[in-house]
């Protein structure tokens, strides 16, 4: 009877990455994302506050975008992961990391969009306590106005669904 070893834990890295540091990350988004999507995540990589990246043994996993929308609302624009480094806990790396880093910076809500058809981000997102809300409930809790900026500033997508989670 042969035994299986145990494989010791994949290490994650996650870091910041300063704005003129990030046109180096422009591979990860080419090889995560597709079309409009694409061509947004790589606008949003030079523009938003927050560009954190994952390296995993040495080299480059995925990245996460992420800032803040308003006092306590956070909101992840993107986790994109290389697609050689998905289903070895990349993702839960970086959606961790951009959680702490959101509390950190006064979040006690955060948002993210998230196609209908992405299961592996539904369940990723899920994991970490998201669920759908519906611009109806976010209208009822921040008036119209209020809800309509949001969803404009989120750039909600026509498939997209808004996801929302309570921080501690």
């Amino acid at each position: 009877m042969e035994h299986l070893r145990e494989l010791p834990p994949v290490i994650v890295r996650v870091a910041e990455v300063p704005v003129e540091r990030r046109a180096g990350l422009a591979p990860i988004v080419e090889e995560s994302f597709h079309g409009l999507y694409r061509w947004h995540a790589l606008q949003t990589l030079r523009s938003v506050k927050r560009v954190r990246s994952a390296s995993r043994e040495g080299g480059a996993a995925g990245l996460t975008m992420f800032t803040m929308l308003g006092p306590g609302l956070g909101y992840i624009y993107y986790v994109a992961v290389l697609p050689g480094n998905r289903q070895a806990g990349v993702g839960r790396a970086l959606l961790d990391d951009a959680l702490t880093e959101l509390e950190g910076d006064g979040a006690r809500e955060v948002l993210a969009c998230i196609r209908a058809e992405n299961l592996p981000s539904i369940r990723l997102f899920s994991s970490r306590g998201f669920a759908p809300t519906r611009f109806g409930q976010v209208a009822r809790e921040r008036g119209f106005a209020g809800a309509l900026r949001l969803w404009r500033r989120m750039v909600v997508a026509p498939g997209e669904r808004v996801y929302r989670a309570a921080l501690a």
